[in-house]
């Protein structure tokens, strides 16, 4: 799959400024020293919506398919059905417990 280069430059530059909200959000004296307004109340940027919480992603809604897949006859397998004993009944596990205490 060939992927462009101005694909690959966005997917950078975009990474690099989550990354710096990030540290931006992390270090509020740098924060400070980029946004002289940061203190304020009424101050909105990225770094303040990460703070707060207010980033918030769209659900995904589910795939679902009406019709059933169609089946190759050529994949069918059939298995003969033999009963067979639980493993754990014949391992007896209890069977030295203490008695239990009244």
């Amino acid at each position: 799959m060939f992927v462009s280069r101005g694909f690959k430059l966005i997917c950078l530059l975009s990474l690099a400024m989550l990354h710096w909200a990030m540290i931006l959000a992390v270090c509020p004296e740098l924060h400070e020293l980029i946004h002289h307004d940061a203190d304020d109340e009424h101050h909105d940027c990225a770094v303040t919506a990460i703070l707060s919480g207010g980033v918030e992603h769209t659900p995904i809604v589910p795939v679902v398919a009406d019709v059933p897949a169609p089946t190759l006859g050529c994949f069918v397998v059939s298995f003969d059905a033999q009963p067979v004993a639980s493993f754990f009944l014949s391992c007896r596990i209890l069977e030295h417990a203490p008695p239990l205490k009244a």
